[in-house]
């Protein structure tokens, strides 16, 4: 029985769901400068992001004080941290969602190497409608969302200055490797030249003794 507990607990440590490390409430601007809560973006601490629909009949807004007043040919859309973080003002051309009622909208997130947010990218709607001349606006009705860890890159190599002869104004070549032997030649040679002598105080002395 307790081995089965045990082993409850453990599946129920992996099955834990991510937790979210950053919460933005979102506000369209369904009309000038009404802005009004469509749902709330997460960032989840697994490296994903996730939006939530609030779907509330009489939702959150934006008082003119919180809010910044958009371009009126923009369609804009404000995130609000609720950890007391930035605010972000993300706007597309209004005209992308003229008479869309299949609009998407797509939130990218752009984090550092510690997860920190540094800018978020919007886009919502097709470019293709903003050739139309009448048609009201609607607001996107499918969302993602998505993270992107910032990537560093391979620290560039960098060629050694180049050095320039004053008289003949041309660059001074490298010189070429050495071998073992020019590097070291000044220990060798002394080393060669006590074994041989060595060799020959040996060879005096074994004739005397024997």
């Amino acid at each position: 029985m307790l081995l089965l507990s045990i082993l409850a607990l453990a599946n129920t440590d992996d099955t834990l769901a991510p937790s979210a490390t950053e919460k933005f409430e979102v506000f369209h601007d369904i009309s000038y400068n009404e802005f009004v809560q469509r749902g709330e973006l997460h960032v989840l601490n697994d490296g994903t992001a996730q939006y939530q629909p609030i779907g509330l009949q009489d939702p959150p807004r934006l008082t003119e004080t919180d809010s910044k007043h958009p371009d009126p040919s923009k369609y804009t859309v404000i995130l609000r941290s609720l950890n007391g973080g930035a605010q972000f003002v993300l706007p597309v051309l209004r005209c992308r969602l003229v008479d869309d009622s299949k609009a998407e909208e797509t939130f990218v997130i752009h984090t550092t190497e510690n997860g920190d947010i540094f800018h978020i990218d919007y886009d919502a709607g097709n470019s293709a409608n903003c050739q139309k001349t009448h048609g009201s606006v609607s607001s996107p009705v499918h969302t993602k969302a998505l993270l992107r860890k910032r990537a560093v890159g391979p620290a560039p190599k960098l060629n050694p200055a180049a050095v320039i002869d004053m008289d003949t104004g041309k660059e001074h070549q490298p010189e070429p490797p050495k071998s073992f032997l020019a590097k070291y030649w000044y220990y060798i040679v002394p080393v060669v030249i006590m074994l041989m002598l060595g060799g020959d105080d040996k060879q005096q002395e074994a004739p005397a003794q024997s």
